[in-house]
């Protein structure tokens, strides 16, 4: 009697093993290993770099001419009010060009315009450079299409991109007027926060 029970305690402990062995095998194979979920949980969690970047591009015929280009590295634009309104903003070394408009529907064309929509568009180049605002003539208008709106994948941030034109801007620096622009072949590549 005593061998019968051996041999089963023998047997059944190989068994209990044998499996315990399969199963492990098995999870080995599907459960990845924890260093490799810590690096894929990495990149999602950090933004990339190009994700926060900012270019407008545009160039100006009167009051100073040439083409110009203004790059930011951090997001400083904004859609906000239930993504009826926002505002591109991207300066770097003085430059800066700044656009707004209140009545957005998503990708399209939009008219600036102060009276109807709060449109406004400012270019400035630099300390002593000069600068032109929209603003400074109620009854102008610009034009602006926004050709994409689409979310990255940091939360709260988009990828806007879109053209702009605006036949007449006049000169909003006082100390050193400068003579109207002419804005052509604007587009920028923009990061913007969604705050609400």
């Amino acid at each position: 009697m005593a061998i019968r029970y051996s041999r089963w305690f023998v047997f059944s402990s190989l068994l209990a093993l044998l499996t315990l062995v399969g199963c492990s095998t098995g999870n080995m194979g599907t459960v990845p290993p924890t260093r490799a979920v810590t690096r894929i949980a990495t990149p999602t969690a950090t933004p990339s770099p190009t994700n926060n970047e900012s270019t407008v591009t545009f160039t100006l015929a009167g009051g100073a001419n040439g083409s110009y280009t203004v790059h930011a590295s951090l997001p400083t634009s904004k859609l906000r009010h239930g993504h009826r309104e926002f505002t591109i903003d991207v300066e770097h070394a003085g430059a800066s060009v700044f656009l707004v408009f209140y009545g957005y529907n998503g990708p399209g064309t939009y008219t600036l315009a102060l009276v109807i929509n709060g449109g406004d568009m400012h270019i400035a180049l630099g300390k002593n450079t000069g600068s032109w605002d929209l603003s400074l003539q109620p009854q102008a208008r610009c034009t602006l299409t926004i050709q994409s709106d689409i979310p990255t994948q940091s939360a709260g941030l988009d990828r806007m991109k879109g053209s702009f034109s605006c036949p007449r801007l006049f000169s909003s620096t006082p100390a050193h007027p400068q003579k109207p622009v002419n804005v052509s072949d604007g587009a920028f590549d923009v990061a913007i926060l969604v705050e609400s």
